[in-house]
């Protein structure tokens, strides 16, 4: 029998994995992590959720992480080109050793922004309300309700944009932009005042936070909750303990150190992968 996680077990996984791609940067780890997420995702996403934004986000993150670290950074012992030195700051030799330490932080970025992705793909704003403690639940509301907002704006300028453009309206420069930004900055104004009026109806602030329908505990959620919780303890145990988990190219590049059971903890992020609600 497949189970649904509760909410606030999904915050507590998503503050593990990004504590692990976070707390070394060993791209092996960090691919790992990467993967145990991309598979929760291709496990629990709703086939209604757009996936493109995500994959944008992901591949504008990695490509510019690398491209900045390459272009800053012309320590190593392998040259793959010169540019010119007259070029600021990205004048220089570009070497492999900081190509491939670009990739590894922005294969960080990737595996940060995968391990926080089930909170607003996978979850509704609701579950992830409910998920806040009860002294954040005010803060829970102003962000769930921001990024609905910000959707909002999103739609409202592109419908802006179109129905100015049959109007005849061709951009010129940046002033032209006035005549599209100003109604989406007034329509997001009124939308805004429509909702704080809804949730004042509603009785927002009035008193305790109520559900209508709590999530309850169950065995796997423990069990999800408990390893993605040791993993992370290991790998801050590891870090304080000082083993050795980080990797730096420089100045000739080498493997990646990998222990085997800080391998077994990143496969621990996993588990959620196995049971579908």
């Amino acid at each position: 029998m497949s189970v649904a996680l509760a909410p606030r077990a999904w915050l507590l996984w998503s503050i593990s994995a990004v504590t692990i791609a976070l707390v070394t940067n060993n791209p092996v780890y960090r691919v790992l992590v990467a993967l145990a997420a991309l598979n929760i995702l291709i496990a629990w996403l709703p086939p209604e959720r757009n996936r493109k934004p995500l994959a944008f986000a992901l591949t504008a993150a990695a490509v510019l992480a690398a491209l900045i670290n390459v272009l800053a950074s012309h320590t190593g012992a392998d040259v793959l080109f010169r540019l010119p030195s007259w070029l600021p700051l990205a004048g220089g030799p570009i070497t492999l050793e900081s190509l491939a330490y670009g990739g590894a932080m922005g294969m960080g970025l990737v595996a940060a922004l995968l391990a926080v992705a089930p909170l607003s793909l996978v979850l509704e704003p609701h579950d992830l309300v409910d998920a806040m403690p009860n002294a954040l639940e005010r803060t829970g509301i102003a962000v769930a309700t921001s990024m609905n907002l910000v959707s909002g704006i999103g739609r409202t300028f592109v419908s802006v944009r179109d129905a100015q453009q049959m109007r005849g309206w061709r951009p010129r420069g940046l002033r032209s932009w006035n005549e599209v930004l100003v109604p989406v900055v007034l329509t997001a104004i009124e939308d805004s005042v429509l909702l704080a009026e809804a949730m004042e109806a509603r009785g927002f602030g009035a008193g305790r936070r109520t559900s209508y329908s709590r999530s309850t505990w169950t065995r796997w959620d423990v069990v999800v909750v408990v390893s993605a919780l040791a993993a992370a303890t290991l790998f801050l145990a590891a870090r304080f303990g000082g083993v050795a988990m980080d990797w730096y190219p420089y100045p000739t590049l080498a493997l990646p150190p990998i222990h085997p059971l800080l391998v077994v903890g990143c496969l621990a992020l996993a588990l959620p992968a196995f049971r579908r609600g």
